[in-house]
């Protein structure tokens, strides 16, 4: 009686690590494919939070002797977005396509944006013209 008893436990022991493997390795599996979902998620918020469009996706990037401009895709047209190198002076400006042109304009200037220059017009001073040395 006691070897048939001790059978069974040896038995009920297999039985049981044969499913406590096979669950280890299914909550392995759950929680691997949760952290790489997680993880994309994480990093695609990660990287919208440290872009100057937000949520929205950049359009064009371009670089002149005092700007960094980024033109991001906005609900109803584009938005320019005008820093400084240093990341100061942060401006967000509506601007329309026009061929290959972007042109916009805020309380006080006028934008024109090509791929050579940028030109940014005062009423009644002379405009300020930056050429465009990068874009992407």
């Amino acid at each position: 009686m006691f070897d048939k008893d001790r059978r069974v436990l040896k038995k009920m022991n297999s039985l049981f690590f044969k499913k406590s493997l096979f669950t280890k390795a299914i909550i392995t599996l759950l929680v691997m494919t949760s952290t790489a979902v997680l993880g994309t998620s994480f990093a695609q918020k990660a990287s919208a939070s440290t872009s100057v469009c937000g949520l929205t996706r950049e359009y064009a990037f371009f670089k002149t002797k005092n700007y960094l401009i980024t033109i991001c895709v906005g609900e109803a047209s584009f938005q320019m977005i005008k820093l400084f190198h240093d990341g100061t002076g942060y401006q967000r400006i509506p601007v329309q396509k026009e061929g290959n042109k972007f042109r916009g304009s805020d309380d006080k200037h006028n934008y024109i944006l090509d791929s050579r220059q940028l030109l940014i017009g005062t009423d009644g001073k002379p405009p300020v013209i930056e050429k465009v040395i990068q874009r992407k």
